[in-house]
């Protein structure tokens, strides 16, 4: 019998590629759309630069598509694309279609964020490990599949500032294909 693999430790030899395995074809599509319509100015140079190569296309022609035309082949280009290109993707999907989650998480650990983004100082305390992690608990008991992807992608970005959510997705075994 082969041992079981946890979220934790698929986190911590792909990164970013793990998430995107966690994650189901609806939320590739929105995470697709949100990057090409949200993205800021470098994370869309990129992916145009990418898109021109695989369609063919200049730069200029391509910035002109709308994102239900390009999404489903940026899903298929994504896993092809630098990890931190892919962690973009991640990044806008939260950013547009998961905020409610990321401020109902980040209120429950107590840190100082503007409706979802981030707003510590550069002298701020790490929230501690236990707050996080029981936090990222409660999540997981509300939101299911989609605090899963979220809490894997605090833990992809910064996994010192994040340690408290290890253990819960280490609880985590990645699904068999």
């Amino acid at each position: 019998m082969a041992d079981t693999r946890t979220i934790a430790d698929a986190l911590g030899d792909h990164g970013p590629y793990a998430v995107w395995d966690l994650m189901n074809d609806d939320e590739r599509l929105a995470a697709a759309q949100a990057l090409w319509r949200d993205s800021d100015r470098e994370a869309r140079a990129a992916v145009e630069m990418a898109l021109a190569k695989e369609l063919k296309f200049r730069p200029g022609s391509v910035r002109k598509l709308g994102a239900d035309k390009i999404a489903a082949r940026l899903v298929r280009m994504a896993p092809d694309f630098p990890e931190t290109l892919l962690f973009q993707f991640l990044f806008y999907l939260h950013m547009a279609d998961r905020r409610p989650i990321m401020v109902e998480f980040l209120d429950a650990v107590g840190v100082p964020h503007d409706n979802g983004v981030l707003d510590l100082p550069d002298d701020a305390e790490p929230p501690s490990a236990e707050a996080v992690e029981k936090a990222a608990r409660e999540l997981m008991k509300k939101h299911d599949h989609q605090a899963l992807v979220y809490l894997a992608t605090l833990l992809v970005a910064d996994k010192d500032l994040w340690a408290g959510v290890k253990p819960v997705l280490a609880d985590q075994e990645v699904a068999q294909d």
